[in-house]
C-alpha cells in the first residue's frame, strides 16, 4: 500500500525538510535583495504565517527522523506516530496560513506573488507539501475526536501574544487588520477571532473525517465507529 510505504514517506520527508527550511531561512528575510544578516530585527516573530512555518520545520524534522530510524532498522511498511497530537494540530495551523493569505491577504492572481520566492515558499510550498504528509501518509483512525478543539490552543495563544506586543510596545504595528485593536477596537477584533475560531474548528473536523474514511469492499466510507477519544492505538506502529 502506497501510504505504508517507509521508503516513499521517507524520500517525501527529506524533500519536505527541504522545502520547509528554505520556508524557515526566508522568513527571517535576509536574503532579500539590500537586506543582510546585520539588518534582522525581531518583527519576524510577529507574523503567524513564521511561527506556523517553525512549527512545521519542528515536526518534520521529528517525523523524518523516526521514519530514517525505522527505514534503517530495516522497516519498510507503517506509519509514524511521533507527536501525532501536535502534527495534526500544526497542519490545522498552516492550513489556516495557507487559506487566509490566499483569500484574505494575498494576490494569487498576480505575477508579484508568483516571483516572491519566500512568499511562495512559507505561504504556499512549505503549507501545501506539510498538509499533503497528512492526506498521504496518516494511519487511519488514529486521530482523537478532541484534536481538532486542541488545535484552537496555538492560534488562541497566539492571539493573545500579539495583544501583549500591542499593550506592551509603543507604536506596534499589528501584523495582521483583523487583529489591529487601534483600527478596529478590540470588539472588533473578538468578531474576527471568533470567525476564525469557527474555520480553525471547522477545517480541523473536516481532517478528522478524512482520517475516518476507510475503504470497505471497494467502497470509500466514514467509519465513526471505536472512535480514539484521546491517544493513537499502541498497535498504530503496524
Amino acid at each position: 500500500m502506497f501510504g505504508k510505504n517507509l521508503l516513499t514517506q521517507l524520500i517525501y520527508r527529506v524533500v519536505l525538510c527541504c522545502v520547509s527550511a528554505l520556508a524557515v531561512l526566508l522568513t527571517f528575510g535576509i536574503f532579500y535583495a539590500g537586506q543582510g544578516p546585520e539588518e534582522l530585527s525581531w518583527e519576524f516573530l510577529k507574523y503567524y504565517t513564521n511561527l506556523s512555518n517553525y512549527f512545521v520545520f519542528a515536526v518534520s524534522v521529528i517525523i523524518l527522523a523516526d521514519t530514517a530510524k525505522r527505514v534503517r532498522a530495516g522497516e519498510r511498511e507503517g506509519y509514524c506516530n511521533k507527536v501525532k497530537m501536535l502534527k495534526f494540530m500544526t497542519t490545522v495551523m498552516i492550513l489556516v496560513t495557507f487559506l487566509v493569505y490566499l483569500i484574505l491577504l494575498g494576490k494569487p492572481f498576480t505575477a508579484d506573488f508568483w516571483r516572491n520566492l519566500g512568499n511562495i515558499s512559507y505561504h504556499v510550498f512549505a503549507p501545501l507539501m506539510f498538509i499533503a504528509d497528512y492526506f498521504l501518509f496518516e494511519q487511519k483512525k488514529t486521530v482523537s475526536v478532541f484534536a481538532p478543539l486542541f488545535s484552537l490552543i496555538i492560534p488562541l495563544a497566539y492571539v493573545c501574544y500579539t495583544f501583549i506586543l500591542g499593550a506592551a510596545i509603543d507604536g506596534f504595528e499589528y501584523p495582521y487588520f483583523f487583529l489591529d485593536v487601534n483600527d478596529l477596537g478590540y470588539g472588533g477584533v473578538m468578531a474576527w477571532v471568533g470567525i476564525l475560531v469557527a474555520v480553525f474548528t471547522v477545517l480541523g473536523y473536516l481532517l478528522w473525517l478524512y482520517n475516518r474514511i476507510v475503504n470497505t469492499d471497494g467502497k470509500l466510507k466514514v467509519d465513526l465507529k471505536n472512535i480514539k477519544w484521546l491517544r493513537a492505538p499502541s498497535a498504530a506502529r503496524e
